[in-house]
Parts: structure tokens; C-alpha cells; sequence
């Protein structure tokens, strides 16, 4: 208990900033998404597209970052190496998220009641950056769970680099 209570300690301001941009994403995702909708089904698509990169490439510098900052107290032995860190961030924040999904795969089996109604469109809400495989695959709830997938690895693999001292894909250019 006294080692999850840490680690929520020392990585609340990352899953704090993560949910941020998640929630943020969604909105994003859901105002292109709707404005999209009617006009042709590749912008619908492409409008996702573009969604979901930019969410992966802000979960890509937050984690990267962190894994640098990590890198340093890694190198001077002042801290374990954990190359599943930003995997188990990940997991974290979208623990809300997979409750939901859990929650709108369970009512659906029921289809009724109040958790039925609630569970579905808060979990659309806020996977709307990929609303276009929600609306194509609407009667494959396990969707639901399976759009993390990105999330995860991308938070994973971007740690990973951070902390292994690879450059980041989007360098700062050096000021003279």
C-alpha cells in the first residue's frame, strides 16, 4: 500500500496533465468529428486521423519528458530502472476509462436500466476522438477497451525512450 501511495504521489502532476489532454482531445475530436459527419466519410475519417496524432503526439512529449527527467536519476543510481513505468502510467489514467468500457460491455448484455444509458454515451464522450470506428463498429462494444491500445503503447514506448537517452522525435532547435 505504502508503494502505491508513493507512486501516486510522485506521478499525480503526469496523470493529472494526461487526463487533461485526453479530456481535452475528446472535445477536439468531437466538435471535428460532428463538423466532419455530414460532409464526406474520408474527411470523417481523416478528421480522426488527425485527432489521434495530435493526442499521440502530446502523450509522446509528456511521457518523453518524464522519462528524460527519470534518465538522470537512473544514470546516478538514485533510482531503479523501470522500463514498464510509463505502461503503468498509462494503465493508471486510463483506469477511469476502462471502467467505463467494462461498465457499457456489462450493460449492454443487460440493456437496461440506468447504467445502460449513462455508461455508453459517457464512454463515447470520452473516446471521441475516435468516433468514426465507434459509429462504423457501433454493435462491437469490446471497441470500447481496444482504442486504448494506442494510448498504452504509445505512453510505454515513449517513456521507454526517454529514459534510454534516445532524442526526441521533435527536437528544440538550439537558440544562438
Amino acid at each position: 500500500m505504502e508503494k502505491i501511495a508513493k507512486f501516486f504521489k510522485n506521478y499525480s502532476g503526469i496523470i493529472g496533465k494526461i487526463l487533461v489532454n485526453h479530456i481535452a482531445m475528446s472535445i477536439f475530436g468531437l466538435m471535428v468529428g460532428l463538423a466532419a459527419y455530414g460532409i464526406h466519410p474520408v474527411l470523417y475519417w481523416g478528421a480522426m486521423l488527425l485527432g489521434v496524432g495530435m493526442y499521440m503526439f502530446l502523450l509522446y512529449m509528456v511521457m518523453w519528458e518524464l522519462g528524460a527527467k527519470e534518465s538522470v536519476e537512473v544514470e546516478y543510481g538514485r533510482e531503479k530502472r523501470d522500463n514498464l513505468k510509463g505502461l503503468k502510467i498509462s494503465l493508471v489514467t486510463n483506469s477511469l476509462f476502462i471502467a467505463l468500457g467494462l461498465a457499457a460491455l456489462i450493460c449492454s448484455f443487460f440493456a437496461s436500466g440506468v447504467a445502460g444509458t449513462i455508461a455508453l454515451p459517457m464512454q463515447m464522450f470520452v473516446h471521441s476522438i475516435y468516433l468514426p470506428l465507434f459509429t462504423t463498429f457501433s454493435g462491437f462494444f469490446p471497441m470500447l477497451l481496444i482504442v486504448m491500445i494506442p494510448e498504452l503503447a504509445c505512453s510505454a514506448l515513449s517513456y521507454w525512450a526517454g529514459v534510454s537517452g534516445k532524442p526526441c522525435l521533435f527536437p528544440d532547435k538550439k537558440r544562438k
